[in-house]
């Protein structure tokens, strides 16, 4: 393994680690097809995505609203590195509301849908490609805590662990698309 996970073995560990009724929150990128398509759903508003290929940033005001709205339920926030960068605001407002959530940061350092949209359009490549922060410390700066997980197995211990608890969490995981099959 690459030391990525896939936008597969994310949705499965998910899946499989909260109950029907806890909440995912999803940004918009990649994930968001893959989610859309094979996170299996049990309950209504479980799974919030927003209308088609909306605005970047709508995941983590949309869990913010769901933890608030859903206090003993738990709330996942799924969002891209880009996503969480241009919001990091709402990171702020979790931590100062003192909410029990986590957010998953998907890292693959660069804007990947916008990067096929212009690609197949035939534009050429300009600006996709970013450097992040060390998400750890970004969260800890903020008051919330924050993981690295680099592989399935670990994500898998782990993941229990970290969802119960206390406060905002935030979890880097490095992450590689497969080719989407339509």
């Amino acid at each position: 393994m690459s030391g990525k996970l896939t936008p597969n073995e994310l949705i499965d560990t998910l899946r499989n680690t909260l109950a029907e009724e806890d909440i995912v929150a999803l940004d918009n990128g990649w994930y968001k097809l893959w989610f859309a398509r094979n996170y299996l759903v049990y309950k209504p508003n479980t799974l919030l995505l927003d209308n088609t290929f909306a605005t970047m940033g709508a995941g983590m005001p949309s869990g913010i609203a769901a933890k608030m709205l859903n206090p003993s339920n738990k709330v996942v926030v799924v969002t891209g590195d880009g996503g969480l960068v241009m919001n990091l605001g709402d990171l702020e407002t979790a931590v100062r509301l003192n909410l029990d959530m986590l957010i998953i940061v998907l890292k693959n350092n660069s804007y990947g849908m916008i990067k096929e949209k212009q690609k197949g359009m035939g534009f050429k490549e300009f600006s996709l490609e970013f450097s992040n922060p060390d998400f750890v410390k970004l969260a800890e700066s903020f008051g919330a805590t924050g993981w690295k997980i680099n592989h399935v197995t670990d994500l898998k211990q782990k993941l229990p662990k970290i969802l119960n608890k206390k406060g905002v969490k935030l979890l880097e995981i490095p992450i590689t698309y497969p080719k989407f099959i339509n």
